[in-house]
């Protein structure tokens, strides 16, 4: 069989057997098309282990970083591991492709200080016009980023019956569609009950998406994306800091670590399913271990 007709067999099994979302479904076929692209379509039988390190090195030619690199290995080791299962291939090329190391310091969330995203919040504060005006849009994505620390996926995904103004909460569709609630601090809800308003006198309804475009269809993640880099141009203190919508999770689940949230709560809010991933805003904020190690050190308490 060629590369090209497992391919479709493979993103229906993780769909429908595993449950993937379809933003997984699409990193998936978009990892898969790359490699394609590089080795061409082919017998799978006849792809080997230096195909592979083709492609990763091509990768690695174009700067891709050392978890963008994993995560492509791990698609890889994914797929393959879905022939062999299903007597497609005989050999597996990745059984012997190790992951690329990731220092502790290149694994730790990037983030903004509290004074940072303050100023930020600052900056996007001002009158409402239309709910496609990328400004106004643009000042209730980043309080949302930050205040719920949802996906940006999980954002752009919101319909309007999705938003509860009288319990200040909104409910997202996760990883492998879970559903999941988060609460609101006062002045988000205060903001986005005024922009339902507009979003209500535009002739939206409970099931339209709370987010649109100048054509009234769903906000697409790369619409922020390219929006954020605009905004990176203009306020000096990003002009040197990675900032993404990603960027903006992590600042929150830093910022609520660093006030004091159990780890197991902040596992529930960010909807990860591994405590370990979680365990990341552990390191990133040593004030806990110091105030730990102040308590029952011996050193400490000499006397």
């Amino acid at each position: 069989m060629l590369l090209s007709e497992i391919i479709p067999e493979f993103l229906l099994a993780k769909e429908v057997e595993e449950g993937c979302s379809l933003n997984t479904i699409k990193g998936y076929k978009h990892d898969l098309s790359l490699l394609m692209k590089c080795i061409e379509d082919q017998p799978i039988e006849k792809i080997q282990r230096f195909h592979i390190r083709k492609f990763l090195s091509k990768l690695h030619q174009k700067n891709y970083t050392k978890s963008g690199l994993a995560r492509k290995i791990a698609c890889l080791k994914s797929f393959f591991r879905f022939c062999e299962e299903n007597d497609i291939c005989e050999k597996n090329p990745m059984k012997s492709i190790k992951n690329p190391k990731i220092r502790a310091e290149e694994a730790l969330p990037k983030y903004l200080s509290q004074e940072e995203i303050q100023d930020l919040l600052d900056y996007l504060a001002g009158p409402f016009h239309t709910s496609y005006d990328p400004r106004t849009r643009l000042r209730i994505l980043v309080r949302l980023m930050y205040a719920t620390m949802a996906r940006i996926s999980e954002i752009c995904s919101l319909q309007i019956q999705d938003i509860n103004l009288k319990q200040k909460t909104i409910k997202v569709r996760g990883k492998g569609n879970k559903e999941r609630f988060l609460p609101l601090d006062q002045d988000t809800t205060h903001l986005l009950s005024e922009f339902l308003e507009n979003r209500f006198l535009e002739g939206a309804e409970k099931t339209s998406p709370l987010f649109v475009n100048v054509y009234n269809k769903q906000l697409k993640p790369r619409v922020v994306q390219k929006d954020l880099q605009k905004i990176k141009q203009t306020l000096s203190f990003l002009q040197n800091k990675k900032f993404t919508p990603h960027i903006l999770r992590h600042t929150g689940a830093t910022h609520l670590r660093q006030n004091g949230m159990d780890l197991s709560e902040l596992q529930d809010i960010l909807g990860h399913s591994n405590p370990n991933t979680t365990r990341i805003y552990a390191k990133n904020d040593i004030s806990h271990l110091k105030t730990s190690y102040s308590k029952f050190h011996p050193l400490e308490h000499p006397d």
